[in-house]
This record gives C-alpha cells, structure tokens and sequence, in this order.
C-alpha cells in the first residue's frame, strides 16, 4: 500500500533478527517486500538509530515509509547493556529491557527530528509479555495482550484527536486499529462503516486458535 502511493519502503532490524528466506519468519515475507532491507552490526537495538541515521544520510527520497523491527523484551530478556545497568543497578533484568528500549525509541526520535520537520512516528508492539513466562501461551493473564501506543506526528492533521477517533466505545485503543490508522497516514481513505465495525468487535487471538472478545477475557482475568 506504501509502494502504491509512491512511498520508498524500508525494513531495518538488529543481526538478530537477519531474514535468511522470505519465510523462515512471520515477518519475513513483508520485510522482503521493501525497497530497502538492512541489518545493523550490532545486537543491541539501540545501534539502530545509527542504521537509521545513516539510512537518512544516504536517500533523499522524499517520501519514505520505514519500519524499524526492535528485538524488545523477550526471553531470557538480554537485550540491554551496561548504560542500562548503570542506570538501574537493582533492577530486573526485564525492567533493563525496558529501559534499553526506551532509550533506543529517544534516539530514534532524535534521528528522525535532526533529519526531518514533517514526519509521524508510530512505536508500538505486536504482543505483550507475562514477565518471565512469555507470551502466546494458554495463560488468562491478560499482560500478554496489552501493548504500548505511542504516536507523534508534526502533521496537524494527525493530533490526538485523530488517534482518539480509533478509540472504542469501551476505552481501549485495539492494535487491531493499527492497519486503518496507517492506512490514513498513507494518503488512502477508509470506509467509516467498515471503521465502525471493527472498533466495536475488539478481539485477541487465543494459543490455541480461537478469538475472543477482549473484553470477556479482560474480566476473566
């Protein structure tokens, strides 16, 4: 859809996540779709603002759709270094991935704002995580299906109040949104009857293959 609408496409990820085949991951298919794909040369994902910064440097194209695949906190949850050690001596190794991230999300900012006055970013995550038990298990914890949102665009267009029109009647912001609100950004228009629609079925899609309304399985917890 970026492609349709004259975006240049970019994948950029960590040599943790090197795509060998365009399906030897859930991602793989889509990231070997882009224009550009490219790995940093370190595991860390605060390296790739430095990828991200170089990308810049040398692509002046003027519209630019790019996708930044940070590793996060998974297990054995090692995605942190000694700047985040420093910061939170007593913390958990979980807590320093968190910490790493947030970092690496402030340079990337800081990237993106040092090369350009007209952007939007969008930082969010494709699942949550049951703190040393993981996620995708048959666990009713509902932590595995809440997700961080954050969005900044310098388009007066996309405020909050643009954000807020994807909200559901029940108060949440559904990820299952994500798709329609990237899909405004890109310049398309979207059926505000099929909008409507989705944001009154939220659902989250169970271990075991089942979908069940969010809700019912947020009060189940």
């Amino acid at each position: 859809m970026a492609k349709f609408n004259h975006y240049k496409t970019y994948w950029l990820a960590s040599p943790a996540q090197e795509i060998k085949g365009s399906f030897d991951t859930k991602f793989g298919f889509i990231a070997r779709k882009s224009d550009v794909v490219a790995f940093g040369k370190d595991m860390h994902d605060i390296y790739l603002s430095q990828l991200l910064e170089e990308t810049l440097q040398q692509d002046n194209s003027p519209k630019k759709f790019i996708f930044v695949h940070l590793r996060g906190s998974h297990q054995p949850y090692e995605n942190y270094d000694e700047i985040d050690k420093q910061a939170l001596p007593d913390a958990e190794k979980y807590d320093l991935t968190i910490h790493h991230t947030d970092r690496t999300v402030k340079a990337l900012y800081d990237v993106i704002n040092k090369y350009s006055d007209n952007y939007t970013l969008i930082y969010t995550s494709d699942h949550g995580e049951i703190v040393n038990v993981g996620h995708g298990v048959n666990n009713t914890n509902v932590d595995q299906f809440l997700i961080p949102f954050m969005f900044i665009s310098t388009n007066d267009r996309y405020n909050c109040q643009f954000i807020e029109s994807f909200r559901n009647p029940t108060g949440y912001l559904s990820g299952l949104m994500n798709k329609y609100i990237l899909s405004n950004l890109l310049g398309y228009n979207v059926d505000q009857t099929t909008l409507n629609k989705e944001k009154n079925n939220d659902r989250v899609f169970m271990p075991d293959g089942s979908v069940m309304p969010f809700l019912k399985f947020y009060n189940s917890d």
